[in-house]
């Protein structure tokens, strides 16, 4: 799909505020609220949208503890990787994860209530998937930029 410069416009407004009236989408890109309307329709329909969420701040709910954990799994075993990644999507305290290239095999972010809660989940993660041969956990001092924000030029 080819972008216009509306379609753009749009996508930059509706990443600050998912929020936003149709009616204020169409006064902000200087279109009508049914042109806006379509052209959001479409943007969702073809899944450059993916979806629209509220961002919470994670101390607010208890989640005070900021991880990133690579973690490195035997090679000799891929018939192990369906239940690690199983665990991945089904661990509510795992906000991201990537596979990725360097020291470990995958990287995830993990929110956690505590460094205790952390323990608990890193005893679990390894007890549920033996295919992990170690991880490395870094700790998240200060957060200096949060977003989901995708640049759109």
């Amino acid at each position: 799909m080819s972008l216009t410069k509306m379609d753009r416009e749009i996508l930059k407004l509706m990443q600050q505020d998912a929020t936003i009236t149709l009616g204020e989408l169409a006064h902000r890109t200087g279109q009508s609220a049914s042109s806006a309307q379509r052209r959001l329709q479409k943007l969702r329909e073809d899944k450059v949208i993916l979806r629209d969420v509220s961002v919470v701040d994670p101390k607010k709910v208890g989640a005070s503890v900021s991880m990133l954990v690579e973690v490195e799994l035997e090679r000799d075993r891929p018939e192990l990787l369906p239940p690690f990644m199983r665990w991945v999507a089904e661990t509510p305290e795992v906000q991201e994860a990537w596979v990725t290239s360097g020291r470990g095999d995958y990287t995830l972010v993990v929110l956690a209530r505590s460094v205790e809660h952390f323990d608990e989940l890193a005893d679990r993660m390894m007890e549920l998937n033996p295919n992990i041969r170690k991880f490395t956990t870094s700790v998240v001092l200060k957060t200096l930029k949060r977003t989901l924000a995708v640049h759109v030029e």
